[in-house]
């Protein structure tokens, strides 16, 4: 009778260890087959490779170090943008720039402009005018260096 409750005991144990190893076989299988959907879904470049390509040419035109203006959508009066996309691209610039290090306003020599494209033709005009910049060269329709006054 012992012997019969140490086999049953034994069966059992076996049954439950292969039970257990099949759980985390599937669970492993399960776990790949998520990560590898997730990593399909993201196509191109991710945020901080694409700024970093998006600046890459205006980099030569920057000092090799110290401190460049930078004015973005939330400086223009009565302008409408996303406060949370400022923030990212202002970090996003600053990590793709450095060691220039940016600081937001006009009063620096250099000035990186950072715009959405609305469309509106005039719009790079309106903010020399009223920010008292100038325009020394477009980058691209969103990305523009500009003279400030250095204080």
């Amino acid at each position: 009778m012992n012997t019969s409750r140490q086999l049953l005991h034994r069966i059992t144990l076996i049954v439950m260890l292969v039970l257990l190893a099949g759980l985390a076989v599937y669970s492993s299988i399960h776990e790949y087959q998520t990560a590898s959907a997730a990593a399909n879904e993201v196509k191109g470049d991710d945020m901080v490779t694409a700024w970093d390509r998006r600046l890459r040419k205006i980099r030569s035109l920057l000092p090799e170090s110290g401190i460049v203006g930078y004015v973005a959508d939330w400086d223009i009066p009565g302008f409408t943008y996303g406060s949370s996309d400022q923030e990212v691209e202002f970090l996003l610039a600053q990590y793709s720039v450095s060691p220039v290090v940016l600081e937001r306003g006009v009063n620096h020599k250099l000035i990186l402009g950072n715009f959405s494209d609305n469309g509106d033709s005039t719009k790079i005009e309106k903010v020399q005018t009223l920010l008292g910049i100038k325009l020394l060269q477009p980058y691209t329709n969103e990305i523009f260096l500009f003279e400030g006054q250095e204080k």
